[in-house]
């Protein structure tokens, strides 16, 4: 439940006198209260900003109140708000279907308005917290950072992604977030039939059944939510639709690999506050290092921890003039893995559509990407 003084009730149906009276009794109960008049209108409140307690009536414009219910249950938002049915029907049939539904109490119309704060209050008194059990299940989301292009994020993120799957045997995804210019579907050899976009004009339905029929599947066992295919389309997504798929992907998945777009927009840094540990991609040039110090102290604003920052030294073997210990004292923060450039097999690999790892998986470069799953699956392990 929130913190403020005030738990939030949202009732949903389209009768004005209904919305009014329930207004009125609850609000001199001390609680604060919001209204819609459809299904669509009270899931897309809901899940927005779900609120602690949801009264909905059974018949509704468009999707009806079972139908709601179960769309409530089954998003991770609203998956444990206590839900009270209102109905005219009085029969035990209609109780039972809401029940089934979703639903935790029922009130038969016209009801007794001072019967309805105590039915709310008991409901706020015994609604179900996730257990620890459910905060175990939840994923792992690693998101693949670089403060500008061509340092070889995606590349990193590809090859993560398909170690994650090799080493582990569980549920990996591949979100390419990178909404303008985004090109995981090159080099995985994949058609963008279905993308983010996908998600986008559906995302009050987002469930695990709509996840799963957009993400495409990939021959090596992980599934990839792709970039839109036009740039143009990228404005599409916004902000809380990023939120809101983090969340759906991090329960669906038992290890998310997020590579990003080099831009601070709002979108990105709500997939860094979704985020379990960050890969920050540098290689040994001025302008990346500058980058990734203004990154650093960003991060810091938004209060990231330092632990989950992991600095990914690219083309460590560059013969550039620029140590490891500079780069560290520029910084100020440890450079956690190294990766040697992986030249020409690495640009040929991206040009046919298959990762290094699956085709040439002794590879310096691939070895290392492998040290760098390896050390992130146990200590993501560690933290659940």
């Amino acid at each position: 439940m929130p913190h403020d003084a005030q738990p939030r009730v949202l009732i949903i149906d389209d009768d004005a006198n209904v919305r009014e009276l329930v207004d009125t009794v609850l609000s001199h109960a001390g609680y604060k209260v919001i209204s819609a008049q459809s299904g669509e209108e009270g899931f897309g409140q809901a899940i927005r900003t779900p609120p602690d307690l949801i009264i909905s009536d059974v018949v509704l414009p468009g999707i009806d109140g079972y139908t709601l219910c179960k769309r409530l249950r089954q998003h991770p938002a609203t998956r444990y708000v206590p839900i009270l049915m209102l109905t005219s029907q009085d029969d035990i049939s209609a109780k039972v279907a809401g029940f089934e539904a979703g639903a935790n109490d029922y009130i038969t119309k016209p009801f007794a308005p001072q019967e309805l704060p105590y039915r709310v209050k008991n409901l706020l008194a015994r609604v179900p917290a996730p257990s620890a059990d459910d905060a175990s299940s939840k994923g792992r989301a690693v998101l693949v950072f670089g403060t500008k292009g061509g340092v070889g994020k995606t590349t990193l993120s590809v090859n993560l992604a398909l170690v994650f799957r090799l080493r582990t045997k569980k549920r990996v995804a591949l979100f390419d977030a990178d909404f303008h210019f985004g090109d995981i579907s090159v080099h995985l050899n994949l058609s963008p039939t279905r993308t983010v976009i996908d998600l986008v004009e559906r995302i009050e339905d987002l469930d695990q059944d709509l996840l799963s029929q957009v993400m495409m599947p990939h021959p090596s066992g992980i599934h990839v939510l792709l970039s839109p295919f036009r740039p143009e389309e990228a404005e599409l997504v916004k902000a809380e639709h990023v939120g809101l798929l983090m969340e759906s992907l991090v329960r669906n998945y038992d290890y998310v690999v997020v590579d990003c777009q080099a831009s601070y927009d709002e979108r990105m840094l709500v997939a860094l506050e979704h985020a379990d540990t960050i890969l920050l991609v540098v290689t040994p040039e001025i302008g990346p290092l500058k980058n990734t110090s203004l990154f650093l102290d960003l991060a810091e604003k938004l209060g990231l921890s330092s632990k989950q920052i992991y600095i990914v030294l690219n083309r460590a073997n560059s013969n550039v003039g620029i140590d490891i210990a500079e780069i560290e004292r520029a910084l100020k923060h440890p450079v956690s893995f190294q990766i040697v450039s992986g030249g020409r097999p690495v640009v040929f690999s991206a040009n046919r559509g298959v990762p290094l790892i699956a085709s040439q998986p002794k590879h310096p470069f691939a070895q290392q990407v492998i040290g760098v799953a390896d050390s992130l699956i146990k200590t993501l392990t560690l933290d659940k």
